[in-house]
């Protein structure tokens, strides 16, 4: 997988923002971002610490120093941000703590994923085992899938986080922190002038994975279209840069098609519900063609728009009689 080549974006105030591709797993790269303004010079996510990613983010401060003359150096950055818990945006950070000693600023939510990290793969892996369960797939399912789900989070370790985000703080007297819940519990999204650091929460081309709310608290579609309205109605984003794949030059048009995205997909759900089924027989019928870990992103995924329709109402549990009486009974719905 070839990686794009280091790219320069300019604020309307002159705040400068390189962004470095890094590849995070074999098959996916996300964006890490340098913010320079003169002096001060703070990285934004650090990667997913396996395979050539860190070596990607060194080499990519190399080139910004380089190629444009910047004084970017491990010694003299001034703050690490991460935008959100997840593996390919915050597990570069412990082979990067031994090059600089930057200060970590991370929200609150997702703090203890960073500082707690056995503790908290401990705690997920239970949800998500619970939650695979209830979904109704078969017990050679369930062990293929919790494999799959624990081996990279195993090769990460706790770091110190000195800076806790909250929504509204003005980080560093330069970047506007927005908290943007949904796909993450505390991602953020970092606003720079007329420039958005969009993490997750807005893509270009993807519409961010979700998993429902049971398995971790201020996750879900709920919290998710909630945020993507709110961060619609923020006037003046030129620009936004997302954790993954290229630019945005008009966000508010791609806010409007991951919505109308999520309730095609709502539709979906809804229609097949017909017929009483579980999340497991759910998710084979609209993601028919996936394999190994995608199986339990397509679960995850479909689960998180089954809650979403229950909560409000749309959907109704089939078999309640034999939910109550077995704690690993799956719930068939069906529509009402």
């Amino acid at each position: 997988m070839s990686l794009e080549p280091i790219a320069r974006y300019e604020t309307e105030r002159g705040i400068l923002i390189y962004r470095i591709t890094a590849q995070v797993f074999p098959m996916l790269t996300a964006n890490i971002y340098v913010l320079v303004d003169g002096a001060y010079a703070a990285l934004i996510d650090t990667g997913s610490g396996l395979g050539a990613s860190s070596d990607h983010i060194r080499r990519g401060i190399e080139q910004i120093r380089d190629d444009w003359g910047e004084a970017v150096d491990w010694a003299s950055l001034a703050r690490i941000v991460i935008t959100h818990a997840h593996v390919d945006h915050y597990g570069g950070l412990g082979a990067l703590r031994d090059l600089t000693s930057a200060p970590v600023a991370v929200h609150e939510l997702d703090r203890r994923v960073l500082t707690h990290h056995e503790e908290r793969l401990t705690m997920a892996s239970h949800a998500i085992s619970s939650f695979l369960w209830r979904a109704g797939v078969s017990e050679s399912s369930h062990a293929s899938l919790m494999g799959m789900y624990g081996w990279s989070k195993g090769l990460l370790r706790s770091v110190d986080v000195e800076t806790v985000l909250h929504d509204g703080d003005l980080l560093d007297n330069r970047m506007l922190v927005r908290h943007m819940p949904g796909h993450c519990p505390g991602q953020v999204c970092l606003q720079i002038d007329d420039v958005l650091l969009s993490a997750d929460h807005v893509l270009p081309h993807t519409s961010p994975h979700l998993a429902p709310e049971s398995i971790t608290p201020s996750t879900g579609l709920g919290h998710y279209l909630d945020a993507l309205h709110t961060i619609a109605a923020v006037p003046g984003i030129r620009l936004a840069l997302g954790g993954h794949e290229g630019p945005m030059h008009d966000m508010y048009a791609r806010i409007e098609e991951i919505e109308a995205s999520h309730e095609r997909k709502l539709g979906r759900v809804f229609d097949v519900c017909a017929q009483p089924r579980t999340i497991n027989e759910l998710s084979k019928l609209l993601y028919p063609n996936v394999n190994s870990y995608d199986i339990l992103l397509a679960l995850e995924e479909t689960g998180a728009h089954v809650e979403y329709l229950d909560q409000r109402g749309e959907l109704a549990i089939a078999n309640l009689d034999e939910v109550a009486n077995d704690d690993r009974a799956a719930p068939r719905y069906h529509r009402l």
